[in-house]
């Protein structure tokens, strides 16, 4: 479950990359094509590991492997969002979103 876990916190990361590149650096404003064809083939094998394993070893429910993919999206965008673009995770609204992710996750690891 540790290796799923990595693939997926790594696919996330550069996906947040691949679409907020641009924000944090303007360098990056004009090399969206660069980002897509350097990126995209690893995100892809990232998230069809994580994938793959989260069905597997849920009993074959794909249902459970989307919600895990769900629960863990904003327990890591959160993040990333506060360290990279200076946006606070710290909004009712985020903390709420958060907090709701964790009972999904919870739900989906222990029910």
């Amino acid at each position: 479950m540790i290796y799923a876990l990595a693939a997926y916190i790594i696919g996330s990361i550069m996906t947040f990359v691949q679409h907020n590149l641009q924000f944090v650096n303007p360098a990056y404003k004009d090399k969206q094509i660069m980002l897509i064809v350097v990126l995209s083939y690893p995100i892809a094998f990232a998230y069809y590991y994580a994938w793959t394993y989260f069905v597997t070893h849920s009993g074959g429910s794909a249902w459970s492997a989307r919600f895990i993919f769900f629960g863990l999206s904003y327990l890591v965008y959160p993040i990333l969002t506060w360290l990279c673009l200076n946006e606070t995770p710290f909004t009712f609204k985020t903390l709420l979103c958060t907090f709701l992710s964790i009972i999904i996750l919870l739900i989906q690891f222990k029910l």
